[in-house]
């Protein structure tokens, strides 16, 4: 049996052997990722692959394989690395947290800077940006809203990214 034909085999029969590797390990989007990588294994040996006499059967043994192969591998990983250590465990703060007051304060300021920003906007730029970012308008539908061209919106809400920026990157460091 030609290599060719045992590709054309893995495409047809692809869905199958999701399901019986899936059914093995109980985990679909395993099973596609071993099939995925059978599918590799297989298109860079086709060059030592000669004869395969049942091409299902060889295909499922070998994608089998695979799977034992990453399922040890994932069983190493968690022997070396904890994966129930939560990030806070790992983190120590470099500062004093802030306490909900602290938070609260800090936030305001954080609107009221924006605001302000967005109020030194153009008019149609403001309205622009509002429709875009508050209310999830298309260009297209900003555009009907004020009866202007959209390349004219497309302009607008660069300059207000342009403008607001600087602002909204001062305050997401500092």
């Amino acid at each position: 049996m030609r290599v060719h034909h045992l590709i054309d085999v893995l495409i047809a029969e692809n869905d199958r052997l999701v399901d019986y590797i899936s059914y093995r390990f109980g985990d679909r989007q395993f099973a596609q990722e071993v099939v995925q990588e059978t599918s590799l294994r297989v298109l860079q040996q086709a060059d030592t692959l000669d004869e395969v006499h049942l091409p299902l059967a060889f295909l499922k043994k070998m994608s089998m394989h695979v799977a034992i192969d990453f399922y040890r591998k994932e069983q190493t990983r968690k022997k070396i690395i904890d994966t129930d250590v939560t990030l806070t465990e790992i983190e120590q703060p470099l500062e004093p947290e802030l306490t909900s007051p602290e938070l609260a304060v800090a936030k305001t300021q954080r609107e009221q800077i924006i605001l302000k920003a967005i109020y030194q906007l153009p008019p149609c730029c403001q309205d622009i940006f509002i429709l875009a970012q508050l209310y999830h308008f298309s260009q297209q539908q900003i555009s009907n809203q004020l009866n202007i061209s959209r390349g004219m919106v497309a302009r607008h809400l660069a300059r207000a990214y342009r403008d607001l920026l600087p602002v909204l990157l001062a305050e997401s460091h500092g």
